[in-house]
């Protein structure tokens, strides 16, 4: 992930978070952070899904249904939350793009609260996983 490949190929998951055994983990929200190096404005976040493996049922396996995307500047202790999505459709290999509102930030987080469907070869088993996620 964060290596300009925008699909995942066998044998790599890309981001994988630990299994749930429930999509709702609302008590226990499930986190990507990325460190950009230094406070910049974000315009847009595109995640990638998962692509190497369908999701049971079909689309894409774990993509997030409802999440936040959050910015915290260098040095300070909180984050902002700059787009909040809820129901978000299985985007059965589509990228997604969320475009931000002056949004600034050293770190972008992506805070899931409830996940999407669990690979086909884990049926049992919710996860976040994206194959990239790209920020401009």
């Amino acid at each position: 992930m964060l290596d300009g490949t925008t699909t995942s190929v066998a044998g790599s998951k890309g981001f994988t978070s630990i299994d749930f055994s429930s999509a709702d983990v609302g008590d226990t929200p499930v986190w990507i952070e990325v460190d950009l190096g230094a406070d910049r404005p974000i315009g847009a976040v595109t995640l990638h899904p998962r692509g190497d493996t369908p999701a049971a049922g079909g689309g894409s396996a774990g993509f997030p249904v409802d999440f936040t995307l959050q910015t915290r500047g260098d040095g300070s202790a909180s984050y902002s939350t700059v787009r909040t999505v809820t129901g978000q459709n299985n985007p059965d290999g589509a990228a997604q793009t969320y475009t931000l509102t002056a949004a600034n930030g050293r770190y972008l987080r992506v805070r899931a609260t409830r996940l999407g469907s669990p690979a086909a070869d884990e049926p049992s088993r919710y996860r976040l996983q994206l194959a990239e996620i790209r920020i401009k």
